[in-house]
């Protein structure tokens, strides 16, 4: 890299400079980096309004495919500041998924019922990431990292 380099990422740091968590970010999203997983990616993501529910309440439901398996989940915003999952696995399963945040936020582990349906209740905001195993343990899937 020559001065001239030099000047020019100084000059985009300036004006737009990298997020202040970027490395927490990476960090979290390699840290799965080495398990044998299906990552899903981004499907489709839709964001709706209050409706008929309280108000100020907002709703986002994210969908993420995989060869083997695909995941929706919806994002409440709770009025206590954090947020409700609700998800579905297709097909669906009764299989465990956990739900993966930065440290110092414990991991959270849920079964799905039969039809593939789970929910993560009381999540804060922020860095989060599902993974979901398989029947045996083995083959699972992986989203990217989303922020709640």
């Amino acid at each position: 890299m020559d001065p001239v380099d030099a000047e020019i990422l100084q000059r985009i740091a300036r004006f737009d400079p990298p997020p202040a968590d970027l490395d927490e970010r990476v960090l979290f999203a390699i840290d799965l980096g080495s398990l044998e997983a299906e990552v899903a990616h981004l499907a489709e993501e839709t964001l709706a309004g209050s409706g008929a529910r309280a108000a100020g309440e907002r709703t986002r439901t994210i969908t993420f495919d995989a060869d083997s398996r695909s995941v929706m989940i919806t994002v409440v915003e709770r009025p206590d500041n954090l947020v409700r999952i609700d998800g579905w696995l297709a097909p669906g399963a009764a299989l465990q998924v956990d739900l993966r945040q930065p440290e110092p936020a414990p991991l959270r582990t849920v079964t799905a019922d039969a039809t593939g349906r789970f929910v993560f209740d009381e999540v804060p905001h922020g860095l989060a990431q599902l993974l979901v195993h398989g029947d045996n343990g083995d083959a699972r899937v992986v989203t990217p990292s989303l922020v709640l």
